[in-house]
This record gives structure tokens, C-alpha cells and sequence, in this order.
């Protein structure tokens, strides 16, 4: 058995891999949490990590214990992107084709993975119809397609993001939507106090002028999300969070932020854990489509922004998030018009035209006939609550498509990656379709 100590985290990444080239992989060391560049050969079952790097001219050996995260190159976009995603019952999302569902199995298929056929009792949610030309953004991928003030430092490219030790801003104008998702992820030195301001729904209006637009700040003091208004208050706290930065692992944090400007409501979610959601108490939500990312530092440790994300929220995120905590008794089925069936969905079959859903309704004798192209979302019972007995995975995978598999250990070869899934046992994955790992927290605390 592989001693726990031995074993590298899942890492956490976003979708990324929408440029030609492929850059190279980055291993981040634990400690002084240095960073090795190059090509990751191969990942035993002892967390061994083979890396070919211009440092040497034999191949480096990493031991598992000293490996904090990795983030591979980039990778290319899927020429057809899934269109569904199921949501396992430990949380773990797998961006698949559905083929076919009946009283026991779902058949379902994965680029990354292959073929599926995934016990029902191990089926938490479906989502469909998701991915299909949703993201507006992935980066940076250079200094040059965002601009910078003048009079003001730059920040600096590398590695596929933007650091400095020095104050730096830089902007970039979107064609946003009304609903859309903005991730980044924020990294600082440690015993260091990040210092960043991100602006977003920014007109870019007069310097100095009060705008409307919404910004979030993140200090040594906690974390702030605010709404600049030119009428009425000047600005309004929107979400509050006393939490200092070392209170976060790896002196990093993942930040997902869910604007529905029709509704005039935000969410925000950090590393991966859902902090609030509010309306917006300022009639009329800003209509601009600016980010604006700030450093405010005068000297001292280096800060990062990295894996830049704009999503298009077709309501997926929400969705995904609905009656998760809940215990169902029954299916549920719910179309794009937003209309709700409670009973027991029978089965999905393939037609010639597209899916069909089979669901008994608790109002109708006879199974209701659903295209699946009606279809939004489905939740399936959960009986007494009692999820299925698995542990929790010692690392957690970020696959393309905004996938997520937490596995009990690892082997990484050239091509694939043979890993250890609580739930569906010994999976082989592309490894092309992998975007990062990284020990999970359980992991974390376990090694302390």
C-alpha cells in the first residue's frame, strides 16, 4: 500500500487550453514553494514525479512529499465538447455524451475517459445541453492583449500568468453577457500580504468619476466584494469575509464569481465552497464589460493572477448547485422553460432524433415522453440521505471541460494516466485531457 505521505495532490485549475501551442508543465515544491518547469515524464504510485527540464540533463526525480501542485501545459480545445455533465455523489463532475440510462446503470462517454457505465445509486445529478461554445476567455496569454495605463507598472508574463512585487494594472474589454462567470486564481509569498482589487462590469469610465461596476478586494484584513454606484452611496458592501490569507492554503485562492445582471444578483465561491449570494441593492446592475486587475503593493514578496476564466452562464453553475443539500425522495426533472416533474425518471433511450426521457410523474399514469433536448436538468432520489460509503480522494484531478475526480492514487505514463476512483474503481484517463493536480485538504492534514 502506498504510504499517504508518498502521494502528490490534484490540483486545481480551469479550463484552459483554447491557444495552439502547448507550454510546459509547472511543479510547485512545497516549503519556499519553488517552481520547476518542464515536462512531467511520468508519476508512479510512490508520487515519484519524473520531470525532463532544461536544469539538468538527466531527467529530475521529485520526491512525492516535496510536490505541492502541478499544473500541466495547455491543452487543446475538443473539436465537440461534451454536452452534459453528471455530478458524482462525492461531488465529482465528468463532462460526458449520455447514451443511455435504465434501472441500474448509466452509459455515458467521456473524451478523457472513454466509455462509461456508472452505477445509477452512484448518480447524484445530470446537467445538459452546458457546454457548447460557452467561454468567452481563457488566459493571459500575453502582456500584449491586455493594456495598461500609462505612468503605471506592467505586469509581468510568465508561465501563463501575470506577477509583479510592485503595484501594476491591467484591463481588457469582453463581449460579456448579462449572465456570466469570472474565476482567477490569486497567489502570494508566504508570510507575505496580498494586496489585489479586481474590477468587473467596468465601463471604464473617467478616472477619478464615480462608475458604476462591481469590484472585489482582498487584503490582510479578509475579503470584500463592493458595488460602485454614481447615484446614491458611492460604495456598497455586497459580501464581507473576515478571513485573513493565511487562513488559506498554499498562500493561494481559487475565486469564481456568478454575475446575473438581469436579476441583478452575484455569487461568489472560493476554492470551490460557495460564500454568499446577494442582490444587488442599486436599481439598474452595471451594464459595463471591463475587467480590471490591480496590485496595490510598494515592494516586497510576489503576487500572482493566473487562470483567467469567462464563462457564459447559461444558468450551469446554478443549476449544479441546486438542492444539493437536500434529501430526495423522488427524481426530479426540470426543462429549459424552468418547469419541474417530481416521481422516477425510467429511462433515457437513443432515438434517431436525439434522447428521450421516460419519466413517471406523481400526477400522470402514464410516463411522460421528454426530448432531450428539453431537458435542463435531472436529481435523482437519494433515498434516507445516506450518499454511498466511499473515502475521500487523496488528490483531485481538473479535467478539460470543467471536470473535476478526486482518486486515491495515480500513475502517469506518456500518453495516459491510471488512477483509483472511490466511487468507479481503476479508471484510465488521456492524459491531454488532464489540467492540473493537487493533494486535497484531507491530504494536507494528513501529512501534518
Amino acid at each position: 500500500m502506498v504510504n499517504s505521505n508518498e502521494k502528490i495532490r490534484v490540483g486545481a485549475c480551469c479550463l484552459l487550453g483554447l491557444s495552439g501551442l502547448l507550454s510546459a508543465d509547472v511543479v510547485t515544491l512545497g516549503g519556499e514553494r519553488m517552481k520547476l518547469s518542464g515536462i512531467v515524464r511520468s508519476i508512479n504510485e510512490a508520487g515519484v514525479v519524473e520531470l525532463s527540464s532544461e536544469l539538468s540533463p538527466e531527467p529530475l526525480m521529485l520526491k512525492g512529499e516535496s510536490v505541492e501542485s502541478i499544473s500541466f501545459g495547455d491543452k487543446p480545445a475538443l473539436a465537440k465538447p461534451p454536452t452534459a455533465v453528471v455530478e458524482l455523489a462525492n461531488g465529482d463532475a465528468l463532462p460526458v455524451f449520455i447514451e443511455s440510462l435504465d434501472d441500474k446503470t448509466l452509459t455515458a462517454t467521456s473524451p478523457e475517459v472513454g466509455r462509461l457505465l456508472i452505477p445509477r445509486e452512484y448518480v447524484k445529478s445530470m446537467q445538459l445541453g452546458i457546454l457548447d461554445h460557452k467561454v468567452i476567455y481563457a488566459g493571459p496569454r500575453s502582456l500584449e492583449e491586455w493594456s495598461s495605463p500609462e505612468k503605471t507598472m506592467k505586469w509581468n508574463y510568465g508561465q501563463g500568468g501575470f506577477s509583479t512585487r510592485t503595484t501594476a494594472v491591467a484591463s481588457k474589454k469582453f463581449d460579456l453577457p448579462q449572465q456570466f462567470v469570472l474565476t482567477f486564481t490569486l497567489r502570494w509569498e508566504a508570510r507575505q500580504v496580498p494586496n489585489f482589487t479586481i474590477y468587473f462590469a467596468d465601463p471604464f469610465g473617467q478616472v477619478g468619476m464615480p462608475t458604476d461596476r462591481y469590484f472585489l478586494q482582498f487584503g490582510g484584513a479578509g475579503l470584500e466584494v463592493k458595488r460602485e454606484a454614481t447615484k446614491g452611496r458611492h460604495y456598497n458592501t455586497l459580501l464581507l469575509l473576515n478571513r485573513t490569507p493565511n487562513q488559506y492554503p498554499n498562500n493561494q485562492l481559487k475565486v469564481e464569481i456568478r454575475v446575473d445582471r438581469r436579476n441583478s444578483r452575484l455569487k461568489l465561491l472560493l476554492n470551490g465552497e460557495t460564500e454568499g449570494e446577494v442582490a444587488d441593492p442599486i436599481p439598474g446592475a452595471p451594464t459595463g464589460s471591463g475587467v480590471t486587475l490591480i496590485c496595490n503593493m510598494s515592494g516586497g514578496g510576489n503576487q500572482e493572477i493566473r487562470n483567467i476564466e469567462i464563462l457564459d452562464n447559461d444558468n450551469f453553475m446554478s443549476r449544479r448547485g441546486m438542492e444539493s443539500s437536500s434529501v430526495r425522495k423522488n427524481d426530479s426533472l426540470i426543462s429549459n422553460e424552468d418547469d419541474h416533474w417530481s416521481g422516477s425518471l425510467v429511462d433515457i433511450r437513443p432515438r434517431r432524433e436525439g434522447l428521450m426521457f421516460h419519466f413517471k410523474s406523481d400526477y400522470q399514469k402514464e410516463p411522460l415522453e421528454i426530448s432531450g433536448s428539453e431537458v435542463s436538468s435531472v436529481w435523482f432520489a437519494s433515498g434516507s440521505g445516506s450518499e454511498p460509503d466511499s473515502k475521500p480522494g487523496a488528490f483531485m484531478l481538473r479535467l478539460r471541460g470543467s471536470g473535476t475526480l478526486h482518486v486515491t492514487s495515480c500513475s502517469f505514463g506518456q500518453e495516459t494516466a491510471s488512477v483509483v476512483h472511490p466511487l468507479l474503481g481503476p479508471v484510465k484517463l488521456l492524459r491531454e485531457g488532464i489540467l492540473a493536480l493537487e493533494k486535497t485538504r484531507a491530504q494536507t492534514e494528513s501529512t501534518k
